[in-house]
């Protein structure tokens, strides 16, 4: 829908970077995606925007351009719907709790257990190192 979106608004869109987007396959988002992930999603993408010179990182070569002319309808990825859901079914309700490391009981908004308190120790500078390594002939 988002390259659809561009062609019909940007037909002449020459510069594009979709890198951060979920839309770019990448092993900074996701380890599960690869080299040949990104070259689909790549393939894909010069299918629907033609005109494109630049993607991404990476300007787009004359090859890269004929193999999205070639194959670049067929580069799309789908997920079965089914099987997302079958998983979700699978998982058990206590996984799916986001991670704290506090106790189950500091929760609570109402139970809190926190301090405030005025700082006893004054430092005075007496114990300070800060010119340890530097000589008397260097000041």
């Amino acid at each position: 829908a988002l390259l659809e979106h561009l062609v019909e608004v940007t037909p002449a869109l020459e510069y594009l970077s979709l890198l951060g987007n979920e839309a770019c396959p990448n092993q900074l988002v996701s380890m599960d995606k690869d080299e040949d992930d990104y070259q689909r999603y790549r393939y894909f993408v010069l299918h629907k925007l033609p005109n494109l010179k630049f993607l991404d990182t990476r300007r787009v070569t004359q090859w890269e351009r004929s193999e999205a002319e070639a194959r670049g309808a067929f580069m799309k990825v789908v997920k079965p719907k089914n099987d997302q859901d079958a998983a979700s079914d699978l998982r058990p309700e206590s996984t799916t709790t986001l991670y704290t490391p506090l106790p189950r009981g500091s929760r609570d908004a109402r139970n809190h257990k926190g301090v405030f308190t005025k700082c006893r120790y004054v430092y005075y500078g007496k114990h300070s190192e800060g010119n340890r390594f530097i000589r008397n002939d260097q000041l």
